[in-house]
């Protein structure tokens, strides 16, 4: 009987050993040139190469210490403008939520031109044998015309979504819509909504779908079969082939609803791994805030120092009137920033966020209410003003 015993557990410790080191080669494509989005997919990346994944990437911020693993097959940096510090505040109010064509338009018809490149055309023409691709991941946003890859490679594609699962990415993974109980993206409505508001909502809803087909359906079929190869299946249909997709998502912060098998929440994959260190000097400054810091930024895209003068001297006489409690504040641009800055504010271009949120004496985060941010100020328990101003940044 213990001989018995001692062969099932021999066996049972080499099967999860072989298991353990299989690896797979997969192809990664991130088109989308916003930094913070850039956050999950890299946690995710990274998270796979640990586990003896070999992951070719097609990114527009690549590594900086990349790991055993991990090639850049196509390096985006520079191909699009950065939109990190590029939009004011008066700007980025008139996106407004609905940005829906933002998203189909310049995110998505005009990054599919990407499968034009030389490295993309590559992969295409000459995919790597030794070992194949097992999978293609696609950033899900605006561009699905790379899912084509898959059907040129032959193998599965999941979709990583940044955000909440886009409504063109539920239709593809037969994701049933709930109007009446489920707000629609691009709207700031919430749970429990009114009569007029579920008319409302329900037009959203089915209308979404409706227009990012209307804006990328004929152009993004013609640019995979022109890059990819003439014969390419229409992009509806290969989006239905996506076997499985990795969302944003948490139903404590993003609302309750039934979900497909096909639907994976993974919120805050990004936190931990997304952790840097403070600098002596700011560690130093937020140990000697014993009255509490609260942390201001309108995330990666806008610049505080943009709001209208009237605006920037309400900020500064509030600041100035809860000293000893301290602020610190993104600036991307310090000299044009208002005169008259507080002498217990401190401004910095770049700072570490996580860190800064998980430190004792961060008191409040004053935030655009970006999906990252938000997840990060959840996970360490720090209460949230906002400031939303576009996208999802109302229903986050």
């Amino acid at each position: 009987m213990e001989l018995k015993c001692l062969v099932l557990i021999i066996n049972f410790l080499v099967i999860n050993s072989v298991m353990e080191s299989e690896s797979h080669r997969i192809l990664a494509i991130f088109p989308f040139q916003s930094r913070s989005h850039q956050m999950m997919f890299d946690a995710l990346v990274k998270g796979l190469v640990n586990k003896g994944h070999l992951v070719d990437v097609a990114t527009v911020y690549p590594l900086k210490k990349p790991p055993k693993n991990y090639t850049v097959v196509v390096n985006l940096e520079g191909k699009q403008e950065s939109l990190v510090n590029k939009w004011n505040v008066e700007f980025a109010s008139k996106l407004g939520q609905d940005t829906l064509p933002i998203i189909a338009l310049p995110f998505g018809n005009g990054l599919c031109e990407y499968l034009a490149l030389p490295e993309m055309q590559e992969i295409i023409k000459n995919p790597p044998q030794d070992p194949p691709y097992d999978l293609l991941m696609v950033e899900s946003f605006g561009a699905n015309c790379f899912i084509g890859l898959g059907h040129v490679l032959n193998v599965p594609v999941i979709m990583v979504s940044s955000t909440i699962p886009l409504p063109w990415l539920e239709t593809s993974l037969g994701q049933p819509q709930y109007p009446a109980f489920v707000p629609a993206f691009f709207t700031n409505l919430q749970h429990p909504m009114s009569f007029l508001e579920r008319v409302i909502n329900t037009v959203k809803t089915y209308s979404n779908n409706l227009r990012y087909d209307y804006y990328t359906e004929t152009v993004q079929n013609e640019q995979m079969r022109k890059y990819i190869h003439p014969d390419t299946p229409p992009l509806r249909q290969l989006e239905k082939d996506v076997v499985l997709a990795l969302v944003n998502s948490w139903h404590s912060l993003n609302g309750i609803q039934p979900v497909t098998p096909g639907v994976i929440a993974v919120a805050g994959l990004h936190v931990e791994a997304n952790y840097v260190p403070l600098s002596k000097e700011l560690e130093k400054w937020l140990n000697d805030s014993t009255s509490g810091v609260i942390y201001f930024t309108l995330g990666s895209m806008v610049n505080i120092e943009t709001f209208p003068d009237e605006t920037m001297r309400a900020i500064y006489s509030v600041f100035r009137g809860i000293a000893p409690v301290r602020v610190l504040m993104k600036v991307a641009n310090k000299t044009a920033l208002l005169p008259g800055l507080p002498d217990n504010v401190m401004t910095s271009s770049w700072i570490p966020q996580v860190a800064v949120l998980a430190h004792k004496n961060t008191r409040v985060f004053i935030t655009h209410g970006g999906l990252m941010s938000t997840q990060e100020a959840l996970t360490y328990g720090v209460p949230l003003i906002g400031i939303p101003l576009f996208g999802d940044q109302h229903n986050n």
